[in-house]
């Protein structure tokens, strides 16, 4: 298994190498509403934007997962707590009142 990801590994880089390489003639970047021109290479327009598609998804993710386990956890509160009182109606033969 560790081969596999090595290899997927070489091989990812070696593609990041061939787009970089083919693709460094100098663009123009702007974001048009704003006064902002920048000059890079256009191996780096790509690169960026999938870092910050990635970045974007993976807090889309983590959002997702902590709402998830929140929900979880309360889920196993409202089991814990039905399950209790259900052994405590069965501890009292099924009177709804307390013991004393």
């Amino acid at each position: 298994m560790r081969f596999i990801y090595l290899a997927a590994f070489v091989v990812f880089t070696v593609f990041c190498v061939i787009v970089a390489v083919s693709n460094r003639a100098v663009v123009a970047f702007s974001l048009d509403p704003l006064p902002v021109i920048l000059d890079m290479p256009l191996y780096l327009v790509f690169f960026t934007g999938i870092f910050i598609g990635l970045g974007a998804g993976a807090m889309v993710v983590m959002t997702k997962t902590i709402r998830q386990a929140r929900h979880n956890s309360r889920q196993a509160r409202k089991t814990r707590d039905l399950e209790k009182r259900l052994k405590d109606l069965a501890a009292n033969g099924g009177n709804d009142t307390p013991q004393e």
